[in-house]
This record gives C-alpha cells, sequence and structure tokens, in this order.
C-alpha cells in the first residue's frame, strides 16, 4: 500500500487503507460491535487487555482526521499504514468469535440465531479478499514465490561472484532482500518506497550522487532516461544483473545497450550487464573488534 499517502487522500485515507486492508469498513464495525460485548460481558482481565488499547487506537489510528495531522509534524507519509498491524481489531474481532462458538457448543448462550448471524458476518466481512482473488496456499516453506526462488539459483549460478548485484523490480526486490543474504540489490527499500508513489525530476536523473535514480526512472518508471545514461548507471552502481518482467518495452532496448540474455522464467527475463571494472564485494572482518571476556 506504498502508492496511498496521507498527503494525496488527505481524511479519505482512512477509509482507502480499510479497504485495502480489511476488504470494507464492515469489518471495522464488526470490532466496534465485538468492543461493546467485551464492556458489557467481558471479564476484567479481557477488559483490562482489549478496552485501553482499542480507545487509544479509535481516538488515533481510526481517527479520520489524525493521519492528516501527524503527517503535517513527521516523514511518515507512506507509511502510516502500518499503524493498523499493531492495533486490536485484527485480534479481538476473531477472539471474540472463537469465544462465542465455544459458548455456543456449550449451550451457554440463549440466542443462539443471533450469534449465529455474527459469525456469517464475521466471514463475510473479514474474507473479501478470499472471494475476490480466492486462497493462495505459500509455494513454499519461504511464503516466497518459486520463480523467486529460480531467479536466485540461476544468477547465482552464472555469477563467478559471492555476491552477485541485481536490480530487480518493486516486489521482488523487497522479497529478495528477505529470501536472499548473498544477493546485493542495487535499490534499496526508502528508494523504492519513493519510485513508487513519485516521479523524478530532471536534476535527480542526471545527478551522478544518486545514480540508482536513473535505473528507477528509466526501468520502473518508464520515464525518458537517456539509454547511455543508463549504462552508466548500471556501471556506477556495480550492478551486474538486471531482472524484468518478460515483455517489458526496456528489454530490447537493454540488449541494444550491450547486455545479455541469461535466461527465462515463467514471467521475467534475466539480463546481464558485464561491468568494465569489476567491484567485488567482501564482508567487513569484526574479528579484530572481539575482546575475550567482554
Amino acid at each position: 500500500m506504498q502508492d496511498v499517502t496521507v498527503s494525496a487522500l488527505k481524511i479519505a485515507y482512512l477509509r482507502e487503507c480499510l479497504s485495502r486492508y480489511n476488504g470494507s469498513t464492515g469489518y471495522l464495525m464488526l470490532f466496534f460491535a465485538m468492543l461493546l460485548f467485551i464492556i458489557v460481558k467481558g471479564s476484567e482481565k479481557e477488559k483490562k487487555i482489549f478496552v485501553p488499547m482499542s480507545v487509544l487506537s479509535v481516538a488515533t489510528v481510526y481517527n479520520p482526521v489524525f493521519p492528516h495531522m501527524i503527517t503535517l509534524f513527521t516523514k511518515i507519509d507512506s507509511e502510516y499504514y502500518r499503524f493498523f498491524w499493531i492495533t486490536p481489531v485484527v485480534i479481538l474481532v476473531p477472539y471474540i468469535m472463537t469465544k462465542l462458538v465455544i459458548m455456543l457448543m456449550d449451550g451457554k448462550i440463549k440466542y443462539r440465531k443471533t450469534v449465529i448471524v455474527l459469525l456469517v458476518l464475521a466471514i463475510l466481512l473479514s474474507s473479501g479478499s478470499v472471494f475476490n482473488s480466492g486462497m493462495r496456499i505459500a509455494e513454499n516453506k519461504y511464503k516466497i514465490p518459486d520463480e523467486l526462488i529460480e531467479i536466485s539459483e540461476i544468477i547465482h549460478n552464472d555469477s563467478d561472484k559471492e555476491y552477485p548485484k541485481a536490480f530487480l523490480e518493486f516486489e521482488y526486490n523487497m522479497q529478495m532482500r528477505q529470501y536472499d543474504p548473498k544477493m546485493l540489490l542495487t535499490i534499496d527499500r526508502e528508494d523504492y518506497l519513493y519510485a513508487v508513489s513519485k516521479e523524478y525530476t530532471t536534476e535527480m536523473v542526471d545527478s551522478d550522487e544518486k545514480p540508482q535514480y536513473r535505473l528507477l526512472a528509466g526501468l520502473v518508471r518508464y520515464q525518458k532516461v537517456n539509454n547511455e545514461k543508463l549504462v552508466e548507471a548500471l556501471e556506477m552502481t556495480d550492478t551486474e544483473y538486471v531482472v524484468l518482467t518478460t515483455g517489458s518495452t526496456m528489454i530490447p532496448i537493454l540488449e541494444d545497450l550491450g547486455l545479455e540474455e541469461v535466461a527465462t522464467t515463467k514471467g521475467h527475463t534475466i539480463l546481464k550487464y558485464n561491468q568494465k571494472e569489476i567491484v567485488p564485494f567482501e564482508l567487513v572482518d569484526y574479528s579484530g573488534c572481539y575482546v575475550e571476556g567482554l
């Protein structure tokens, strides 16, 4: 959701986040109902756990005005959505629903039909993404696409370096940084977060201080960038491999510039750039900093 920003949407930001994160705003309404249940019927322990945290979340995170106000003083504009991960909404609803099911099975609830209706609503309101796109089962134990693992293996087998450096598109770049510690990435996380929401100026593209901006502008945002400048940026960033979606209009351009196709996977093409000056990467040796007994 890095493309959703408070500065662009203002108070509509909350609704957009809820729509993407929960599938609809109905799940939040269900949370309010569960919170009321805790206040009226919950134990003292449950109240201490859920009520203060929920009230604080409603007053801040789920207050439509709060995101806009806080970004006036901070720089978390495109990161605010992360607050939704730490709020009690996704915990309280399934917790109370599980409790109601147990009470229903034990015969401790009089209004069985009401509880059943609530359970059906919880399923419908919390699983919109499942009905829309289908439940996705993890392809492997790493919870990443098999194709990403294949790309990693191809690059390591082809490169003569222990730590090859590659340019990957946003999603695979984010996943590769968590999967393969020996794969150096041309673009870091913060640069990509900027690239998905903002366009680069001519000054930023031409600057030699941040040559990765040229690569992001030309290969990701499809801004007009001098072809020779792209090759220059690959050289300056010590990038050996470029992985793009097969069918990208930039692939034939890069091949004309001298990059060679190494392999093609199910949905991506791996290109290799033969650097003029190879700069090997070595891990920093901290062994001399170790003092026995400390």
